[in-house]
């Protein structure tokens, strides 16, 4: 009876227990056709084979029970071949590039600079704050970017122009911590609303400043100038610390740097409010009436071209007519670069005439600032000895520009004579800008009796050469801007490239050489001129050459089409014949491009 009564109760359990093992051999199935279905979706997406994990994803299928030949039809099905079509439209655009000489191999394309576009254009801030606001922690994306220097490099470049973006900011946060300060350092001032990175950065610089020679004092300049003055905060952070600087020994260089920040401010802000700042960097040290001089300084700077003539007598009468070196105010207000400019313009502007008075009230307060030695705080003296003999040089320099306007032909005495005023840089840079002026007013090159002054200034910039080297860069820059503005005046364009080559013999070499070369590529120059130039420069220049040197001139030569056949005077034939002895073994980097090769293999060939 027991076991009768047993048997009806065991029955149901074997049977709940063999539907309990049905249903879950049901869900595994069903959760193994769910991983199936989901490799064959990431299977059967565009170009699946090119993933970088897909290896991974076919084994997981594998293993799943997929068939492997399903696998593999899937694949081989879904394959269009986007990323090699890209390598290879960008395979073309290097081989464009290369074809042209003036394209570098540096810049060639490639798909993530292309990505780097792409990504720069479709960039939404909003959206991305949106996913770091929703998200518990930054998109997963973030960290192998940062981890590129590609991608780095695309977290500057969109940091720079949506400086609120709070993933971008949580990014650059990421890339400092992860020790890239040197890099984010090299970016500039597309980074200088971090105060952080502006910081690191100007400190780093204001370092390499203090031990590096001129060109590199050049080139560190405009960089700090241009993060410095990218926000009022760091503007005037950089102000106050390059005061302090510039008080110390050696300081001399901060306290230009200063200075011409100031003027940098001011032109890229196009507001005075730079120079109304001027007096808030004084000290503390500072006395009352040291302080409204500044405040008069600063108004002169703030002045507009022309209202600057009516503060000039005031300080005139501050400096220049005391009766006692202790009267005089700080020379240091006076002896701004600004204020030499506005001084210089007033004096040797060619379109105005000033007034006798006038003109010594303007020669007398710029020799003064130019010649006055002010020691008081170091030794209690004020040295103005040479006030009088650069007063003098500055009258004879305003003669020499109303001459040279005026066509007149220089003597060789009064060359001779010329040459005493033009020895002191105030007067040799007043002449600059005079002939500056004069030369680049397109109405002056229309008709011969206009072209006078042309000649005039020519001969006296052959005597200004030799006696003030540091203004080389300067002569430069406005003989670029001449050979524009005269366009096809090939008799005056000869003399202004004369110029030039004498200024290749006093040692501006690389000055001459970009100029030259940008004039000749701009499409507006003569060949002609472009021919005399060559043929100056190899009659003056002799072996060896430099790989720079000799590239350069072969461009030159492709420009102005010098070929075999059209060479007919021995001397120039000569010169060709030496300059491709010598340039054959030139160790050109990079090298020549193919135009370039065929030029010298073809000067081989004349004879």
């Amino acid at each position: 009876m027991e076991e009768q009564v047993q048997e009806p109760h065991d029955a149901p359990q074997v049977s709940d227990d063999q539907a309990q093992k049905d249903e879950q051999e049901r869900q595994r199935e069903q959760q193994q056709a769910a991983k199936l279905l989901e490799c064959e979706k990431l299977f059967t997406q565009p170009d699946s084979i090119m993933e970088p994990g897909i290896l991974d994803v076919l084994r997981r299928y594998l293993d799943l029970g997929g068939s492997a030949q399903n696998g593999a039809d899937f694949l081989v099905d879904k394959y269009i071949g986007y990323g090699q079509m890209a390598s290879l439209v960008c395979s073309w655009i290097a081989k464009a590039d290369q074809a042209n000489e003036e394209t570098s191999s540096s810049n060639q394309a490639d798909e993530v600079t292309h990505m780097q576009a792409l990504i720069a254009d479709k960039f939404d801030p909003d959206k991305v704050d949106t996913l770091l606001r929703t998200r518990r922690g930054p998109p997963k994306w973030l960290t192998p970017l940062i981890a590129d220097r590609a991608g780095r490099e695309l977290i500057y470049t969109l940091s720079a122009r949506y400086k609120n973006c709070q993933l971008l900011k949580y990014a650059m946060q990421r890339i400092l911590m992860a020790g890239h300060d040197d890099e984010v350092a090299s970016v500039g001032s597309r980074l200088a609303g971090y105060f952080e990175v502006f910081h690191n950065l100007m400190v780093k610089r204001l370092e390499e400043m203090l031990h590096g020679d001129d060109a590199r004092m050049q080139v560190l300049s405009r960089e700090l100038m241009d993060i410095c003055c990218s926000s009022q905060h760091t503007y005037a952070h950089a102000q106050q610390l390059l005061k302090e600087l510039g008080a110390q020994p050696q300081g001399a260089r901060f306290k230009r740097l200063s200075q011409d920040m100031e003027v940098y401010a001011a032109e890229k802000l196009s507001h005075p409010i730079a120079w109304k700042m001027h007096q808030f960097f004084l000290g503390s040290h500072t006395s009352v009436a040291d302080a409204e001089v500044a405040v008069l300084v600063a108004d002169l700077l703030a002045a507009d071209k022309g209202h600057t003539r009516s503060l000039i007598p005031k300080l005139h009468k501050l400096y220049c007519t005391p009766p006692h070196a202790h009267q005089i105010p700080p020379m240091a207000l006076l002896q701004h670069p600004k204020v030499f400019e506005i001084l210089v313009q007033g004096l040797f502007e060619p379109s105005q005439r000033l007034p006798v008075e006038t003109q010594r009230t303007y020669v007398q307060l710029l020799a003064t600032a130019a010649s006055a030695i002010d020691q008081r705080q170091q030794s209690g003296s004020l040295d103005l000895a040479e006030v009088p003999a650069q007063a003098t040089a500055l009258q004879g320099a305003i003669s020499l520009a109303k001459q040279a306007n005026e066509g007149h032909r220089f003597s060789p005495a009064e060359l001779q004579q010329a040459a005493q005023p033009l020895q002191v840089p105030c007067a040799a840079m007043g002449l600059l800008y005079s002939m500056e002026q004069t030369l680049l007013d397109r109405r002056i090159w229309s008709t011969a009796l206009d072209m006078l002054p042309a000649p005039a200034f020519l001969t006296l910039m052959l005597v200004l050469v030799p006696l003030q080297p540091l203004m080389h860069t300067k002569i430069v820059g406005i003989v670029a801007a001449v050979l524009v503005a005269m366009g096809s005046k090939t008799d005056y364009g000869t003399g202004f490239l004369d110029l030039v080559v004498y200024l290749l013999q006093q040692g501006c070499v690389g000055p001459v050489l970009a100029m030259i070369s940008n004039w000749a590529s701009s499409g507006s120059a003569d060949p002609l001129l472009i021919r005399h130039f060559i043929f100056k420069t190899l009659a003056v220049c002799g072996p060896p050459y430099s790989a720079y040197f000799t590239s350069m001139l072969l461009r030159l030569m492709l420009r102005c089409g010098i070929k075999r056949g059209r060479i007919k005077d021995d001397v120039e034939l000569k010169q060709l014949q030496q300059f491709w002895a010598f340039a054959g073994d030139a160790n050109f980097s990079p090298p020549l491009g193919q135009q370039e090769a065929a030029m010298l293999q073809q000067l081989g060939s004349i004879r």
